[in-house]
């Protein structure tokens, strides 16, 4: 049986977002909202990871907000009650469109759902989409989300095996576009590492990337058979931003 810890770990893996990112996420919505309460102090999320405590009623806040789970979902993988808290009594209340803003999963549909290609959607490089949401096959319920302003979708060449089984050829990938700036940190497991989709002079790349000053690595997995690309930022590379939803590839319709 999955351990609290462990469901929330699963939760923040599935929308490919580091600790570090999390952490910051309620931190920043947190100023804006000129609430303290609601920031998820370094370290606290390894720490509710690994068991080693439970959430406060407005850390639970965010971590749904961030997350896109339910509030009472959180307090019921702790096993904690509506309205129990080790410091207040007072119900949370974090802006919903400032926690939007920073992140997305579409998880709010009812259910998993398959997106059926038209035949004039090319596969053949990975690129930035041109089509509209809604040519992709994207429900109404997750066109919204992409309606906020900070997303584009990306796709993955069907002979791209940069990212591997990470982000397998074939992919849409939703990008964040205002996480546009490579996060340097000590990786506890290639899943932590963000993956960013960039603009090259060679055309388009999903990938983990590394900076050097003004030096851009673009980094496969460790089985894809493409190379290390090294560009200079801003003249021969730029991030589009940060890959937060991969979906996998399914059958793609081709012309008859």
């Amino acid at each position: 049986m999955t351990s609290p810890g462990g469901w929330l770990r699963e939760r923040r893996e599935e929308l490919h977002l580091s600790r570090s990112g999390v952490e910051r996420l309620p931190s920043e919505s947190a100023s804006e909202a000129a609430n303290a309460r609601y920031r998820i102090r370094r370290g606290r999320l390894a720490d509710l990871e690994e068991d080693r405590g439970a959430p406060n009623i407005f850390e639970a806040a965010s971590i749904s907000e961030c997350y896109k789970v339910p509030y009472l979902a959180v307090l019921q993988a702790f096993n904690l009650k509506v309205g129990e808290s080790r410091s207040t009594s007072e119900s949370p209340s974090i802006s919903h469109e400032l926690l939007l803003s920073k992140q997305w999963s579409f998880s709010d549909a009812d259910r998993p759902f398959s997106l059926t290609f038209q035949s004039n959607v090319s596969f053949e490089a990975t690129r930035l989409v041109t089509e509209s949401a809604e040519e992709l096959g994207v429900p109404a319920v997750v066109r919204r989300r992409l309606d906020v302003g900070h997303f584009r979708l990306g796709i993955i060449g069907l002979n791209d095996d940069t990212m591997g089984e990470l982000v397998p050829a074939g992919s849409v990938v939703v990008i964040d576009n205002s996480h546009n700036t490579v996060e340097m940190g000590d990786w506890k497991s290639i899943r932590e590492r963000p993956i960013y989709f960039v603009w090259h002079e060679n055309g388009f790349s999903c990938s983990w990337c590394y900076m050097a000053r003004e030096t851009l690595f673009i980094v496969p997995y460790p089985t894809s058979h493409q190379p290390v690309m090294i560009f200079k930022i801003p003249r021969a590379a730029s991030i589009i931003g940060r890959v937060i939803h991969v979906w996998p590839p399914l059958i793609i319709q081709r012309p008859g």
